[in-house]
């Protein structure tokens, strides 16, 4: 595995910092924009169009037969509501542990984030200035590589 190149670190912040602007704008322009967001992901994703393509297969071939196929009986008999209930179950912790997990490593980086500040603080009272700046320095170079890697 390769480390990007200072040119692709720009060109990667530049769109970050792009995407991070975009918060501020109404829901309505947010929904419009296409770079940034996971629908670039999933045009390009064969395994969704292949089910979209399986699904569009299976509801033209049903249109054109005069007959109800004997698969199709057998699952009107069963209780596709029970599983219905435990996938919206299960999607709901799945959704809620993720947010959780964020959430947790987010109050981490703003704890280690008022550290520094705490450390800045410090530095710039007893320190001498330029001893100072480059312990900030070190701590603020530290905390972007923990992101980064």
């Amino acid at each position: 595995e390769t480390r990007p190149d200072f040119k692709e670190l720009q060109s990667i912040e530049r769109k970050r910092r792009e995407i991070l602007l975009r918060a501020e704008l109404p829901f309505w322009r947010i929904i419009m924009f296409w770079s940034g967001t996971c629908l670039k992901e999933i045009a390009s994703d064969s395994l969704v169009w292949t089910t979209i393509c399986i699904y569009v297969g299976i509801r033209i071939f049903a249109n054109f037969i005069d007959y109800v196929p004997e698969s199709v009986e057998l699952l009107s008999k069963t209780n596709v509501g029970i599983l219905g209930g435990f996938l919206s179950f299960f999607l709901v912790l799945f959704v809620n542990q993720t947010n959780g997990r964020f959430l947790e490593m987010y109050g981490f980086s703003k704890a280690c984030s008022g550290r520094i500040q705490d450390v800045a603080g410090l530095a710039k009272t007893q320190l001498p200035v330029e001893v100072g700046e480059k312990l900030v320095r070190h701590f603020n170079a530290a905390h972007i590589a923990g992101y980064v890697g």
